[in-house]
């Protein structure tokens, strides 16, 4: 992102108003800095922070917008929404659009917009009249190209071992693998050796047992193991796990049963109140599973569940553990001789 938004801006006039959406805080504020500095080089010296809350009021915008400096040549507004963009700021700066105060740029910010935002008409005039600047995550399969970009940026050269040591360590938090970067640079050598990766890395990955979930319904058993033994070393509640899990069955369950009585797959994920983002690890799991082996699932949560409670018949880390195999057995192999394969 941070390529594409460096040739945008150089080859770009200032919009009356962009947007920065993701769920990714680190990009959000690069992409944020880089339009700061952009506009500081383009006389946009005075700036001033909206920020919407409950006791915000449009009027407070529309002023900030009108009352340019006497001595700067122009103004950036950051306006800053908690979670999802203002029905009223979106309003006013629609029409601010159109008739702007020349000098006057406004950057609002806001988390990760889905597509019930982004084919609405506010956000396509947006795309038109200004810009909208996507913060996104970076996709899993994406980590590693985006590790080699940061390496390379602080001067660094590294081994294909080094940077998989990196996404291993920092997976799903682009903060702590920036900051791990960072430290690297800092060591005085140019060529990183594994070695020293590994001494240098702390351990930065951001899971949930939602991760987990999804990395179960996704059938990537590696994944799962790898997230599941980071919960625990994390002290995350094991009742928790479980429950993540057995409600992963209970999903796959309630879409195979929409979808039986013809209801179309992507609406019945929507009848779920799935959110979009996890569309595709609940497909993956529609299509390995059937109700047979979620019922088999929903078991054997319920073995863990009691061996957490130290009524089981094996100790809970052992429990869970096979509960994330038969997760993600290979379709039609939920026999003992397949988790013993992980």
């Amino acid at each position: 992102m941070a390529r594409d938004l460096a040739d945008r801006l150089a080859k770009a006039k200032p919009p009356a108003w962009l947007l920065i959406h993701g769920d990714e805080m680190l990009l959000r504020i690069e992409a944020a800095d880089a339009v700061r500095a952009w506009g500081r080089s383009l006389g946009f010296d005075e700036r001033e922070v909206v920020q919407v809350d409950r006791y915000f009021k449009v009027e407070s915008l529309d002023r900030a917008c009108r009352s340019a400096g006497l001595f700067s040549q122009g103004k950036l507004v950051e306006l800053r929404f908690p979670a999802k963009p203002h029905k009223g700021c979106i309003e006013w700066l629609n029409a601010w659009a159109y008739n702007p105060l020349t000098g006057v740029m406004v950057m609002a910010s806001c988390a990760r917009l889905d597509r019930l935002h982004t084919d609405t008409t506010w956000f396509r005039a947006l795309e038109r009249e200004g810009w909208a600047i996507d913060a996104s995550t970076v996709r899993l399969e994406q980590l590693p190209a985006w590790v080699r970009q940061r390496l390379k940026a602080e001067g660094l050269e590294a081994s294909d071992e080094v940077v998989g040591l990196i996404v291993e360590r920092t997976e799903g938090n682009l903060l702590a693998a920036a900051q791990e970067i960072r430290k690297l640079g800092m060591i005085g050598t140019r060529k990183v050796e594994y070695a020293v990766a590994q001494a240098s890395l702390s351990v930065s990955a951001r899971f949930s047992a939602f991760d987990l979930q999804s990395s179960c319904q996704e059938g990537d058993r590696v994944r799962a193991l790898r997230i599941l033994a980071g919960l625990l070393a994390e002290g995350e509640p094991m009742p928790l796990i479980v429950w993540a899990l057995a409600e992963g069955a209970r999903q796959v369950l309630r879409a195979q049963a929409l979808c039986n009585g013809g209801v179309p797959r992507s609406q019945a994920l929507r009848q779920l109140r799935v959110h979009p983002q996890r569309f595709p690890a609940l497909g993956r799991a529609l299509d390995r599973l059937d109700p047979g082996q979620c019922l088999q699932l929903l078991e054997a949560a319920g073995i863990a569940d009691r061996c957490i409670k130290g009524v089981g018949p094996q100790d809970a880390g052992t429990a869970l553990r096979d509960l994330v195999l038969r997760w993600t057995a290979k379709a039609g192999r939920f026999a003992a001789a397949d988790l013993l394969a992980g």
